[in-house]
């Protein structure tokens, strides 16, 4: 029979923040979105977030630039990443925030700048 390991809780001197968000970049990417029912072909911005521990769990994960929402938002596997789209472009100086529900929340200390974005020539 293996032994069983009995877990303790970790003090909070011991605590530390390697479970955390982290974010170490963003890139900004001027795209077309493709046509729909009603409405024209139409620019926004793809930003991709890269850092660890952008975790898929029951508290919903959001990202916001600013007071801008990014929608449509997909986690990589290896929780490594998180892109999604802009619909609007972002006030100037702007922060990158990454939210996890109540548990975390991980801001970029760059601030968004209009001139960040590649745009589509």
């Amino acid at each position: 029979m293996t032994e069983i390991r009995i877990t303790k809780k970790i003090s909070q001197e011991m605590n530390h923040d390697c479970d955390k968000i982290h974010i170490d970049t963003y890139t900004l990417q001027e795209v077309i979105l493709p046509a729909a029912r009603k409405r024209e072909l139409r620019k926004a911005i793809s930003i991709i977030v890269k850092g660890r521990n952008f975790r898929a769990v029951a508290q919903p994960l959001f990202v916001r630039v600013g007071k801008t929402p990014v929608r449509f938002l997909r986690i990589a596997p290896d929780e490594r990443s998180v892109e999604g789209i802009l619909l609007e472009e972002p006030e100037e100086n702007s922060y990158v925030d990454v939210i996890l529900g109540d548990e975390d929340h991980a801001r970029h200390p760059k601030v968004f700048k209009r001139a960040m974005v590649k745009r589509i020539k």
